[in-house]
C-alpha cells in the first residue's frame, strides 16, 4: 500500500492493476487483487455475518451516527469509531447467545435490533426517566414520555439540557413490516421561550417524518410518526429509543453515552449463519478430506490430469501414483 500524489487530485475506482481510494483526505494506491481465494469456512463466513450486521446498522442510522462520537471528525473517524466499539460488543453477544443483537442473514440489507452504542461523550446521560409510552402500528406512530417536572428548567434538566442551546437528540428503532427495523431521531433545541413547548424548538431526521410535542399532567410527551410501514407485531415492548445530549463549547460539540438496551433479538447468530454458503472447513481445522478417488491396475491415483506432478510410487509395482505428470507437464519419477 502506498500514499501518492498526482497530477489528477485525488482519485477512487480501479485500473487494470491497481486500486485508488481515500482515506482520511489522504490518496492510497494498492495493487489490485484478482483471483483471490474464497474458501468460505466457517470462520470467514461469520466475519462476513459480523460486518454484514454491523455496516447495515451504520447505514440505517447514519444520519446521526456519522458525528455523535465527541473528539471524532465527522464522516470516516466517527463510522469507524462506531464499526469498532459495536463489532466488539457483537461478537460479545455471538458468543454468549445473550440476544442483544439481531443478526443479518447472507445478502439480506437492512437493520436489525441490537444493543448498538450510537454515541459517546463526556456530558451526563440524557432521558433517564424517559420511557415508550405506546405505538401504534395501524398509524406508523410511536408516542414517548420523554420528561417530568413542573417547570420549564425541570423538564430541560431531565432532558440533560443545562444552558440554552443544549441539544437533546431522541433515536427511535422500530419493527418495520418488511421484517427489518426502521431508524429515526428527533431533536430537541433548549430555547428561550414562556412555556414548556415554546422552549424546546423540535426537529425530525431518518425515518421520522413528524414530531408533536404536548405538555400535560406535568409531562413532556411526543408523537413520531414514521415514513416506513410499521409491523403489525409493532409494541412498546419491540421498540426502542436512545438520548444524546449535545453541547457547544468554545466551537467543539461534547455529547454523552447513548446506547440502545434491547433482548430477545432475532434473527439468532445460529438462524443467520445457517443460510451463509459456508464451504468446507480445512482438514488440520476439523474439516473432512475432500479428495475424489479414481482406482487404477496399479494402485490408487490422487492426483491432477495435467501440470508437473511427483510419481512417487514405481511405474510396474503396485504404488500408488500420487499426481503423475500430466498431459502438459513432466513428472518427476521418485519410485
Amino acid at each position: 500500500m502506498a500514499k501518492s500524489i498526482g497530477y489528477f487530485g485525488l482519485r477512487r475506482g480501479s485500473t487494470k492493476s491497481h486500486t485508488f481510494s481515500v482515506v482520511d483526505g489522504k490518496q492510497i494506491t494498492k495493487d489490485r487483487v484478482e483471483g483471490g481465494k474464497d474458501p468460505r469456512t466457517l470462520s470467514q463466513m461469520t466475519q462476513r455475518c459480523y460486518m454484514a450486521t454491523c455496516g447495515n446498522s451504520y447505514a440505517a442510522m447514519k444520519s446521526i451516527c456519522d458525528h455523535s462520537f465527541e473528539g471524532k471528525s465527522a464522516g470516516m473517524p466517527c463510522m469507524r469509531e462506531f464499526m469498532s466499539t459495536n463489532l466488539k460488543l457483537i461478537q460479545i453477544s455471538k458468543e454468549y447467545d445473550n440476544g442483544f443483537f439481531g443478526f443479518n442473514k447472507y445478502k439480506e440489507p437492512g437493520l436489525q435490533a441490537g444493543s448498538y452504542v450510537i454515541s459517546k461523550g463526556s456530558l451526563p446521560d440524557a432521558l433517564v426517566d424517559a420511557e415508550i409510552a405506546s405505538v401504534s402500528a395501524e398509524n406508523n406512530k410511536v408516542t414517548l414520555d420523554l420528561a417530568i417536572g413542573t417547570s420549564i428548567a425541570d423538564i430541560a434538566d431531565s432532558m440533560g439540557c443545562k444552558i440554552f442551546g443544549d441539544i437533546c437528540t431522541v433515536a427511535i428503532m422500530y419493527p418495520k413490516a418488511d421484517s427489518n427495523y426502521g431508524f429515526g431521531a428527533v431533536r430537541f433545541t433548549y430555547v428561550s421561550g414562556a412555556t414548556v413547548l415554546e422552549s424546546f424548538a423540535v426537529a425530525v431526521t431518518g425515518d421520522a417524518m413528524k414530531a408533536t410535542s404536548t405538555f400535560t399532567a406535568d409531562t413532556l410527551k411526543v408523537e413520531v410518526r414514521m415514513s416506513s410501514e410499521m409491523s403489525e407485531s409493532a409494541t412498546a415492548g419491540n421498540t426502542y429509543m436512545a438520548a444524546i445530549t449535545s453541547r457547544k463549547v468554545n466551537g467543539n460539540w461534547l455529547r454523552s453515552n447513548a446506547q440502545f438496551e434491547v433482548a430477545d433479538a432475532t434473527p439468532t447468530f445460529a438462524q443467520a449463519i445457517s443460510t451463509y454458503p459456508v464451504g468446507q472447513e480445512r482438514f488440520m481445522n476439523g474439516g473432512s478430506v475432500d479428495v475424489t478417488t479414481t482406482t487404477g491396475g496399479g494402485g490408487t491415483n490422487t492426483g491432477g490430469n495435467s501440470g508437473g506432478g511427483q510419481n512417487q510410487g514405481g511405474n510396474t509395482g503396485g504404488g500408488d501414483n500420487n499426481g503423475g505428470g500430466g498431459d502438459n507437464g513432466e513428472g518427476l519419477d521418485m519410485g
